[in-house]
């Protein structure tokens, strides 16, 4: 996978983060379906960008990041903490489709979400330097 690839996605991440401060302001302005379709949108590219940049790269990294202790209990933070944000996504939108009863309300478990993703994301970048510095 070539340099640019990397830059792509990274560009799509800040996107991604962009999409994602737009569908706050939706929520913000009480128009949750469109809220709730933004989302879906990012989080499918996001999804899509760990299948087809992120997870090949996987196999390549680890061993490099094995080396080092605190970096590879980074490394490891990252993606178990990636994976929480995308499940907890799910869990939302199935609330919100009617098909899970959830008897408390989601924003503050939607604002946890979202600052994990936002760890998430900083320690993706922090790795990426780690990589191509």
């Amino acid at each position: 996978m070539g340099f640019g690839f990397i830059v792509a996605n990274l560009v799509l991440q800040a996107v991604i983060f962009v999409t994602a401060l737009a569908a706050m302001w939706l929520a913000k302005k009480r128009r949750l379906k469109r809220h709730c379709l933004v989302m879906r949108v990012a989080v499918g590219i996001q999804i899509v960008l760990v299948a087809a940049i992120m997870g090949p790269r996987l196999g390549v990294l680890l061993p490099a990041f094995s080396n080092d202790p605190k970096l590879y209990a980074e490394f490891l933070v990252h993606h178990v903490l990636g994976l929480i944000v995308v499940l907890l996504f799910a869990f939302f939108n199935l609330v919100m489709a009617g098909v899970i009863k959830f008897a408390h309300r989601l924003r503050p478990y939607m604002w946890t979400a979202f600052g994990a993703w936002v760890v998430v994301l900083a320690l993706g970048g922090h790795l990426y330097y780690y990589v191509w510095r």
